[in-house]
């Protein structure tokens, strides 16, 4: 009796003992609205700040930015950015210019340096940015390739194609209804956008593979003759960020950092890139937006003119002309030229104003061409008389394909 009883009081001290056990398990159901705060400060010796590639999901504390998916379709480097670290790592992770230049930028517009440490660790050196403005000289200087006889030839070729010609006109029928309005908005004729997309990126078919921040940074730290205006393009370039909520390794351009069909470098993007389709963001390797945004860059930076002509081509009778200075930058009246032996060869639509001098060398002979304020606003886009000219002769060829005048 005695031992069962011993047996009954032992089974009941058990019993409870499990019960105190399962009660220490239970845990409390957390509330689902609010989210568990995630631990983003690697350790002091972490060798890189990209986190694995694991299931688990984290949260930013309050107030951290979060990259939206952005509307741009160009690939991404590295898969992922983390929002915010401490340690500055990457190609530059050690060079003081950049340190003072996010110190900068902090301090400037309140930018999150721990922010500006995660993008900037992302950096990689632009070597071939570095090769093509030929920072270090490694290579041979040369004479300006526009001062070669048959140089407007050769430029003239890469852009006046047939190719090139019809995919303008495809162009031009599947954006007719943002180009009207762009020409209703803005007094842009569409053939001179068209023509602007058509030289810069031959319609989308290329916009470049250098990553804007890669390329930026790189020319920023190491281009000491345009330190300056890259630093600057830099800085344009991080606000543009915050603006939209880009991934910092998103956009794909230039060696230069221009990106878009546009192909606008970020200070143009923050002044005159526009949101044309109405989507809520502005993106220029969307059409509608990339038209909208080169006619307001017409009217602003080049003062276009509506209904004002470009350029016309003039007689000359001799094959080479070695008279006064040419180029968009030279201003004569109409009357000096005509007493150089210049005859213009139509009327010129009624314009009466002063005229840059333009010199294209073909192999045969310099075409010599009278170009108005028009023909300037086109070379605010790239300062370059064969650019301009490629623009207004591609845009004329295009229209006359399509409309057979």
């Amino acid at each position: 009796m005695y031992k069962i009883k011993k047996l009954t009081l032992l089974a009941l001290v058990l019993m409870l003992s499990a019960g105190c056990i399962q009660r220490q398990q239970t845990t409390t159901v957390q509330n689902p609205n609010e989210l568990p705060i995630a631990t983003t400060t690697p350790l002091p010796n972490t060798p890189s700040i990209y986190q694995p590639n694991t299931p688990t999901t984290t949260y930013p504390p309050s107030g951290q930015v979060i990259y939206t998916e952005p509307v741009y379709t160009q690939p991404v480097e590295p898969d992922y950015v983390p929002q915010r670290t401490p340690y500055l790592q990457g190609a530059y992770g050690s060079n003081t210019k950049l340190k003072a230049f996010i110190n900068t930028i902090s301090k400037k517009y309140n930018y999150d340096a721990y922010e500006l440490n995660a993008i900037f660790s992302t950096v990689s050196r632009d070597t071939e940015a570095l090769k093509k403005y030929n920072v270090y000289k490694t290579a041979k200087p040369s004479y300006s390739k526009a001062e070669q006889i048959g140089s407007w030839d050769k430029y003239r070729a890469n852009f006046l194609s047939t190719s090139r010609i019809n995919k303008g006109v495809a162009f031009w029928q599947e954006n007719a209804h943002y180009l009207n309005k762009a020409a209703q908005k803005y007094g842009v004729a569409p053939e001179y956008i068209v023509g602007i997309i058509g030289v810069e990126t031959n319609f989308g078919g290329y916009t470049g593979t250098h990553s804007v921040l890669n390329a930026l940074t790189t020319l920023s730290i190491e281009y000491t003759a345009r330190a300056k205006f890259f630093t600057s393009e830099l800085e344009n370039y991080l606000l543009m960020l915050k603006d939209e909520k880009v991934h910092p390794q998103k956009i794909k351009g230039s060696y230069a950092g221009a990106f878009g069909l546009a192909q606008f470098m970020p200070s143009s993007f923050r002044e005159f890139a526009i949101d044309f389709d109405g989507d809520g963001h502005i993106n220029l390797f969307n059409k509608a937006d990339a038209i909208g945004s080169i006619a307001n860059y017409f009217i602003g930076r080049g003062k276009w003119q509506p209904r004002l002509p470009v350029t016309m081509k003039t007689y000359y009778n001799k094959a080479r002309f070695y008279g006064v200075a040419t180029g968009h930058k030279t201003s004569y009246t109409q009357a000096y030229l005509y007493q150089l032996g210049m005859r213009p060869s139509s009327n010129f639509a009624g314009y009466k104003g002063n005229v840059s001098l333009i010199k294209l060398s073909k192999y045969d002979r310099d075409e010599l061409w009278w170009g108005t304020p028009n023909f300037r606003a086109i070379t605010r886009y790239n300062p370059r008389d064969h650019y301009a000219m490629a623009v207004h002769q591609l845009s004329l060829a295009i229209r006359k394909a399509k409309y057979g005048r």
